[in-house]
Formats: C-alpha cells, structure tokens, sequence
C-alpha cells in the first residue's frame, strides 16, 4: 500500500528558499540597498540547503548581478562611444550631421539623470526598505538597454547597402539577454531549484534510499570548486576560461586597438566569460536532472493533490529552463537582424571562408538553438510523460494483483465491477503529463517564435 500523504508531501516546493517572495526580477540583491549578509539574512543556515547549484565568485555576481552589470556599462558605454566619436562616425558622416545618432546622445543622458533621479527617491522614501527598489533597478537599467535594442532593428531595417554597419547600440541586445537571463537563472535555476531538491526527499514520490544517494552525488558535483588557496575556483570558471580565453584574445594579437576599444571589448569580454561559466554550472544540472528521470528514483502516485502525479514541480522546472531557452533563441534572431544582415548587406561576404564564417556566427546559433529545444522537449517533458505513463501502468498492474490476492476463486481482476468499477476508471483516467496540454502546446508554439522570427519576418 501507498504511504499516506504527509503535509510536507503536499505542498509546492517550487519557491525560493531564501524566504522571500516576489516575481523573478527581484531575485537578486541590490547593493547597497540590500543590507542582508550575501542578501539571505532572514535564512539561518539550518535551513539552507547543502546543494548548490552554482557557487564562488559565479553565484555572487549572478546575485549582485544588477549591480555588476551597471559597472560593466558604465566601462563598456563611454568607451565604445569615444570610439564613435574619434572615429567620426558619431557626430558627422561626409560632413553631414547624423542626425538619428547625434539625437540618441542627449536622450541617453537624458536617461541617466532620471536613472540616477530614481536612486535618490529610494535612498529618502519607504521604497528603502522595501524590496521594490529590485524593481526599480531591473526596469531602470532594461528599459534603457531595451530602448537601444530597439533602435539597432531600426538601423537594421532602415539602412542597406555596401556601407550600412550595426547601430552602436547593437550590444544593448546582449546586455538585455544577460540581464533577464541572468535573473531567471537565479531564481529558478539556483535559489527555487536547490530548494526543489532539498525538499524532494521529503516526498513520496521518491524511492528514499536511492533519492539519498542521487542527491549526496548530485551535492558533490555541482558548484563544485577546485581547492586553491587562499580563493577556491570554481569549476565553471575554469571552464570559461579554457574555452573562451583564447578566442575572445585574439583580437588583441591580430588587430591594433586604441585604448577606448580595448576598455570596452574587454568589458564586454568580461560579461561573455561570466555566461560561459553560468552555462556550464547550467550544462550539469540539467545533466543531474536526465539522471533523475533516468534511474529508478521517482515514484508516481496518481492521486496526488498537485493533480500530476507528483510530478507537477519537476515540470515546473521544465517550464523554467524552457523559457530561458526562448529568452536565448530571441537574442538569437535579434543577433541574426541588427548584425548578421547588415553584414550581408554590406558586401563582407567576399570569399567562401568569409561565407562560412557568416554562417557560423549567425545561422550557427539558430541550428543550436533548434538542437537545444529538440533535446530539452524530448529529455524534460515527453521523458517526464513516459515516465508517468509507465508509472500508471505499474499501479494499475500492482492493485489487479492484490485484486486477484483478494479474490483468487474469481475469474476477473474485479471483485465487484458495480462497486469497483469507478476507482479503476479514475486510476485509468489519472495524469501522465506533468505540465497541463494546453501550456504545453503553448510552449511549442512559443519555442517556434524565435525561428520563425528568424527566417519568415
């Protein structure tokens, strides 16, 4: 017979366990608006899980994250607009204004005063002691880079020819990308993910022993940091370093940089190390996320008050790793507009090795995006629905038995098909999805979005 459900059992463990509340983007702290000790003062350290998912000097900027990302910009703007500006591109093009950049400066200060207007309110208002200034800061540094987002498609669709080149503000893009990925990642993918895997095995859908040991292995791997003293590196860092370090400083061997361009490609050099190593620290729990779906662990129990079987969390976690994927494929198809087609059209495809360059740079991405979507539908959802499904099968076969234990003069699996007859139809009629249908053929459609946007717009 089944365990009866406990009360732990039946709640939701699909929440931060920091204790706060609150929609994503005000997952990471402000500093120095935060004044919580690495922002988790309410939290005592019983209570925090011993997973991490990610860990080092990666966790604390993907928390402090707003603020590292306003420092980067505030390295990486002014330099690339002095190169801009020495350049001649910025105030004058053959002696005539231009008239559509030269309007972007006073707006973007413009921006500023009331970005740095906004911080004086909340230092002197009740904001401050409130978490609505994380609102404030997420909004007042993604408006300005969506503004800048904006304008690169308009240039991209306005200008064509053989001296069209990307807006200035074509990077505001990749900037808005890491913003808003940076802080689903933290709130679901770290902080409500360590939380969901902590509680897990509190759960009866887990074989406990077994949980036990996924769990005590899963803890050891993740976040995981090698022991060099007097700073432990984390492992993730040390794979950014590995695959990215060479390739993004190449250009400084091969190319001449004034000073202003080496400022701010090595800023933004910092910020792509930074998704490399949260890609990898992301790579592994994914990784420990098939296992679990793949080893004899999960338990499904068709009357569970989530109505999913119990799965409905894990599906939850689909859902949020799914949606980063779509932030990522829309940054794909932005990236495809305001830089790969305004090369094409620029005449820099001159050789077969510049065409394949192209290629790799701008249709690359979309192929992996295509690859990614294929594999994390197939490996979270359908994997999740089979196993559910067999999970079904399993308690449908395992209550004929102890029918037929029961009854064993009886020639059917029933003992009364009139009194009988309901129960084995709402066990036949339990859930094998973990998510409703409907959200996920809205996920597929939305999965599409970025390729259509892509290819057909």
């Amino acid at each position: 017979m089944d365990k009866p459900e406990s009360d732990s059992a039946q709640k939701s463990y699909w929440k931060r366990w920091t204790g706060d509340t609150g929609p994503f983007y005000r997952a990471c702290t402000v500093y120095p608006f935060d004044k919580r000790p690495n922002g988790e003062r309410t939290v005592s350290d019983k209570k925090k899980p011993n997973i991490e998912v990610t860990a080092g000097i990666t966790r604390q900027v993907l928390r402090n994250l707003p603020v590292v990302l306003l420092t980067i910009l505030l390295i990486y703007v002014p330099a690339t607009a002095l190169g801009f500006i020495f350049e001649g591109r910025l105030m004058f093009s053959n002696t005539v204004p231009n008239v559509g950049t030269v309007g972007l400066l006073p707006f973007g200060i413009l921006l500023v005063v009331i970005w740095l207007y906004i911080i004086y309110r909340i230092l002197v208002s009740p904001l401050y002691e409130s978490s609505m200034y994380r609102s404030v800061v997420f909004f007042g540094t993604a408006l300005p880079l969506g503004a800048g987002t904006v304008y690169s498609l308009y240039q991209s669709v306005m200008n064509s020819g053989p001296m069209s080149e990307p807006a200035m503000t074509v990077q505001a893009g990749y900037f808005l990308f890491v913003l808003v990925t940076g802080h689903l990642v933290y709130d679901g993918l770290v902080l409500k993910t360590e939380n969901l895997f902590a509680r897990l095995g509190d759960t009866n859908i887990v074989k406990q022993e077994a949980y036990n040991d996924f769990y005590r292995e899963m803890t050891e791997e993740l976040g995981y940091q090698y022991d060099i003293r007097p700073v432990p590196i984390p492992r993730s860092i040390v794979f950014a370093l590995v695959v990215g370090l060479v390739p993004l400083s190449l250009p400084f061997l091969f190319d001449s940089f004034e000073p202003w361009e080496a400022l701010s490609y090595a800023a933004y050099n910092l910020v792509t190390l930074f998704v490399l190593a949260v890609f990898y620290d992301v790579f592994v729990l994914i990784y420990y996320f098939v296992e679990l779906l793949r080893r004899d662990i999960l338990e499904y129990q068709p009357f569970h008050p989530d109505e999913h079987g119990g799965f409905r969390d894990l599906g939850r976690f689909a859902t949020r790793v799914n949606l980063i994927l779509f932030v990522a494929g829309m940054y794909v198809a932005y990236r495809f507009y305001s830089e790969g087609l305004v090369h094409l059209s620029g005449g820099e495809i001159s050789s077969s090795i510049a065409a394949l360059t192209w290629g790799f740079f701008y249709i690359g991405p979309i192929a992996a995006y295509i690859c990614l979507v294929v594999f994390w539908l197939y490996h979270s959802f359908l994997r999740l629905h089979r196993k559910m499904k067999e999970g079904r099968r399993r308690q449908i076969e395992k209550r004929q038995r102890e029918t037929r234990n029961e009854n064993s003069e009886s020639p059917h699996d029933f003992a009364d098909i009139e009194s009988d007859g309901q129960p084995w139809e709402s066990l036949r009629s339990a859930p094998t999805w973990p998510i409703k249908r409907q959200s996920l053929l809205g996920i597929i459609v939305v999965d599409a979005l970025p390729v259509l946007a892509s290819f057909l717009l």
